[in-house]
């Protein structure tokens, strides 16, 4: 029985169960399936759709959201999700990009929206009865693409294939043998992002509860509110977005909760010990991975009353999952500190619509093996722990010297003296001349201590020019905290 067989499986069995919930709407896994059920016979009348096809989703919190990308893989097409609230520009780029000629909204203004090429799907309150066989998959086959912006910044689109999906869902519950149908998950992610796969396949597989967060202006707000009345047992979170609850602490105790699940940037270990008196119970675990190798690659897991392994204040990234295969790639001029490298079972194909992939040739365990360079600084300790030490293009030239961002920021996390967020930039100050900036949440006290602290252990060219105190990181779409607004803010006020 392949995966998506497994999920077919998986909603009949659990038809009594609970398998949805959206400001206290709830949905039980028999309403869920009628839900795909109509959304796949939607989907299938549609003159000229064949298996293995890209079908795009414009996503938002709606249950009819996740039921499109069930109905597009039980019908054999490929699952590309596009972000509803995005320029139209950019996702006519993308449809055009990945020919996609039909697209699901689940909205009740979906007939207001239109694109030269595909036609929308509306599937809300679509429930139908009826069954039809599952589409054939086998393992060679796209599940769904994404698309990243690399180290580049040019868009890439990365198919992850069914076979690829199945062995990440295979780690990962080897991962947390606990889990069962009596959990209930907290899905914070933008469904455009990887990371919130877990947040729905993982439980649907189980019989469990998927708690959805609500359209809000504000997520930490809405996400506190739902930890306070609901009985959520796992959560999965940016660590920017723990950051952004940091004011709701006081008010958050929650001993129901087994599981606190973290991804998506460096985790600051001082951030997790001020959390975890909150939730005592909970096993803090730090997840790392990127899009090209389907979701999470490595974990780090922390026992209630446990310490922290940690680095530069950042938590470690762990051990591979079962299916992963890694390599640390010697850099010259650095001690014990290589780039890590990815192989094996959740490693992507190949880059759709690209000329060059990406992929390194090694010779391990006598044989030719794929890994993709993740261009990710990583150190692994004598218990095979792994450790984020910063990107190996994170890297900007400051008055001719080459400056690590990340080792900025975790000189700063160093020295400042309440944790919180940091995100270090290199600013414009005058044509051709660049100036380190450290923007540090909620920081009201004096920088030039702070800087006379770094002067301690760091170089002069490695000192932050300034650094600016905010109340609220922005965040971008994926929950994690948005560089380019912090630049941009910075050059309109550093010109008034």
């Amino acid at each position: 029985m392949n995966l998506i067989q497994k999920y077919f499986e998986a909603f009949n069995r659990f038809g009594n169960n609970e398998a949805f919930s959206l400001n206290d709407e709830i949905y039980t896994y028999r309403e869920f399936l009628l839900l795909v059920q109509g959304s796949r016979k939607a989907l299938e009348s549609q003159p000229g759709y064949e298996p293995q096809t890209p079908v795009g989703v414009l996503c938002n919190e709606r249950v009819e959201t996740y039921a499109a990308v069930f109905a597009i893989w039980f019908s054999g097409g490929i699952f590309v999700p596009l972000d509803a609230d995005a320029p139209k520009m950019l996702n006519e780029e993308l449809v055009k990009k990945h020919q996609i000629k039909y697209l699901f909204y689940a909205s009740e203004n979906a007939d207001s929206f239109s694109f030269d090429n595909a036609k929308i799907i509306c599937n809300r309150e679509v429930s139908v009865k009826e069954t039809a066989p599952l589409f054939q998959w086998q393992e060679s086959h796209t599940v769904y693409v994404l698309n990243t912006s690399g180290s580049t910044g040019v868009p890439k689109s990365v198919p992850i294939t069914l076979k690829n999906l199945s062995a990440f869902i295979d780690g990962f519950v080897e991962k947390f043998p606990e889990l069962s149908a009596s959990d209930k998950f907290l899905q914070t992610y933008e469904l455009t992002a990887d990371a919130s796969f877990t947040g729905y396949l993982v439980p649907f597989l189980l019989g469990a509860t998927v708690y959805s967060v609500p359209h809000s202006n504000f997520k930490p707000f809405a996400v506190a509110k739902i930890l306070s009345a609901k009985p959520i047992t796992w959560v999965k979170a940016t660590p920017t977005l723990l950051a952004c609850l940091r004011p709701f602490f006081s008010s958050l105790h929650l001993p129901g909760l087994k599981h606190f699940h973290f991804g998506g940037e460096a985790l600051p270990a001082d951030l997790i010990n001020e959390w975890r008196s909150h939730v005592p119970n909970a096993e803090i675990s730090n997840g790392y991975g990127p899009t090209e190798t389907t979701i999470t690659s490595t974990i780090f897991k922390c026992l209630p009353g446990r310490v922290l392994k940690e680095k530069n204040n950042v938590v470690s990234i762990g051990k591979p999952f079962k299916n992963v295969r890694i390599h640390i790639q010697k850099i010259d001029g650095e001690d014990g500190v290589g780039e890590l490298y990815i192989g094996g079972a959740q490693m992507m194909e190949g880059y759709w619509f690209a000329e060059e992939q990406p992929f390194k040739i090694l010779e391990t365990d006598g044989e030719q093996q794929r890994f993709y360079p993740t261009g990710d600084k990583v150190t692994i300790d004598a218990d095979g722990d792994l450790y984020f030490m910063g990107r190996l293009n994170d890297q900007v030239k400051i008055n001719g010297y080459r400056v690590d961002l990340v080792e900025i920021e975790n000189g700063v996390r160093k020295v400042v003296p309440v944790g919180g967020n940091v995100a270090a930039i290199a600013a414009e100050k005058s044509p051709g001349m660049k100036q380190l900036v450290v923007f540090v949440e909620n920081f009201k006290g004096d920088e030039k201590e702070i800087m006379e602290k770094m002067a301690l252990f760091f170089p002069k060219f490695k000192i932050p020019e300034k650094i600016v105190g905010i109340p609220v990181f922005p965040v971008n779409r994926s929950g994690k905290t948005d560089k380019k607004k912090l630049a941009a803010d910075f050059y309109l006020n550093s010109k008034q």
